[in-house]
């Protein structure tokens, strides 16, 4: 009697595990996202590229005319 009682709760745990980790390792049913819609930058006009350092002034490295 005592033996079929302790077969009967481990079966009952093992099949309470097994549902757990079924739930656990399906993926929830999700609406698929939608990408962001892409920013538009504007390219026209801007600022003038200068360099950073003078003609006698060398870079941070203390290097003078690279």
């Amino acid at each position: 009697m005592t033996r079929l009682f302790i077969i009967a709760i481990c079966a009952v745990v093992v099949v309470v595990v097994g549902i757990v980790v079924w739930n656990t390792t399906t993926e929830p049913d999700a609406p698929a996202a939608t990408a962001p819609e892409r920013q538009h930058y504007d390219l026209e006009g801007g600022q003038e590229m200068r360099p950073r350092w003078g003609r006698n002034e060398g870079g941070a490295d203390g290097t003078s005319g690279n």
